[in-house]
């Protein structure tokens, strides 16, 4: 029988399935996150967004950890309440839409940015602009009464937005942008009728004018591709080749989460083929048991992390010795003497390897080692 199609499973299956992905690319998504964020925080924001917008459970595995991977390189939470980031569904494929608030954090980390100011501009507003030799920019909210409070737009309509950057050398820039040139942008958008431009309007007016003047600020690459992730997110076309990091283990758009069964062939399949296949077994099941996990768990880790020639380096050493061993013990044995014994336990100095005892015999640490200890 054939597997159901995926988007015609049960909402909560969607869910599992999902937080699976995600929870099994954690130690991924820990290497690329920024130390003011965690992994756990990272995946729980997702989840909670992905829950809220019941559009994303129907979107490609791919494109969401791409997306939450993605969220993890730039140190963004895709919260829209935290207004960072975005994960929004377009057909299939999650999009990451940065939020002002990202922009504004993305900025500050540049190095050259101390401070960024966006604010709305409403027409009950005092407002003065002014470009030139002598700029000059001047904004003073409109304060309501009680009674005005009440109303729906206390402040008058909305007039625009602005930007200030202050630098770390005390100079400053700034930009503004009336209702229609934001209106405009806003009309190029596949997604002007659907998510932020219709749930937060302001916000999304703010980081359009932050946008537009970062093109002549001293920004970092982060910030540079938050803007072209937006860039094609608002013409409609796939982000997945700016998502995709060989960093991350995204490539193309496959999930970075492979299971321990692939990881487990992947190491296999590394073995070189002129390698004695017993001995290096052998030292495999010791090098499990030294590091108190199984033989597929230690393959598996190997392999995610690359460590194969690592571990190769220390099989050869350890196999040159077995080698020395088994001469010397074949000659003790041609001698008619006793051959070389193992220790009675691990060696906390070799990775839980168990030496021959004519080398503890050598140890200055012998005295008091736990795998003698019970000798």
């Amino acid at each position: 029988m054939s597997n159901p199609n995926p988007q015609n499973l049960p909402v909560t299956q969607k869910v599992a399935n999902i937080r699976q992905l995600l929870d099994r690319s954690k130690r991924q998504l820990e290497m690329a996150l920024p130390r003011h964020l965690t992994a756990d925080r990272l995946l729980r924001v997702a989840m909670t967004s992905i829950q809220r917008t019941p559009k994303l459970l129907d979107c490609t595995p791919q494109s969401l950890l791409a997306c939450v991977m993605t969220c993890a390189q730039l140190g963004l939470e895709p919260d829209q309440f935290l207004g960072q980031a975005y994960l929004i569904p377009f057909g299939k494929e999650c999009t990451l839409i940065p939020g002002y608030r990202g922009y504004i954090a993305l900025a500050r980390r540049s190095g050259e940015v101390q401070s960024v100011s966006a604010q709305v501009v409403y027409s009950r507003d005092n407002f003065i602009l002014q470009y030139g030799i002598d700029e000059k920019l001047e904004h003073v909210p409109y304060e309501p009464t009680e009674d005005e409070l009440e109303k729906k737009d206390p402040r008058g309509k909305f007039r625009g937005a602005y930007v200030i950057f202050k630098y770390k050398d005390g100079s400053y820039s700034f930009d503004y942008m009336n209702k229609a040139e934001i209106d405009r942008i806003k009309k190029r958008s596949k997604a002007a009728t659907d998510g932020p431009w219709v749930t937060d309007y302001d916000e999304m007016a703010k980081k359009t004018v932050i946008k537009r003047h970062s093109k002549l600020a001293p920004l970092s690459v982060e910030f540079q591709r938050a803007v072209a992730l937006e860039d094609r997110a608002m013409s409609g076309e796939s982000q997945m080749d700016l998502l995709t990091d060989d960093d991350t283990g995204v490539i193309e758009g496959e999930t970075v989460a492979e299971s321990q069964e692939e990881l487990v062939k992947k190491f296999d399949a590394s073995i070189p083929a002129d390698i004695d296949q017993e001995k290096f077994k052998e030292f495999v099941d010791r090098t499990a048991a030294g590091n108190k996990c199984t033989v597929d768990e230690l393959k598996a880790k190997t392999a995610q992390d690359g460590k194969m020639p690592d571990l190769l380096k220390v099989y050869n050493a350890w196999f040159k010795q077995m080698k020395r061993k088994e001469a010397q013990s074949k000659k003790n044995a041609d001698a008619g003497e006793t051959s070389d014994e193992y220790a009675p336990g691990e060696c906390p100095n070799s990775k839980g390897m168990t030496p021959f005892k004519s080398v503890c015999d050598k140890c200055s640490e012998r005295t008091g080692c736990p795998a003698w200890e019970k000798v």
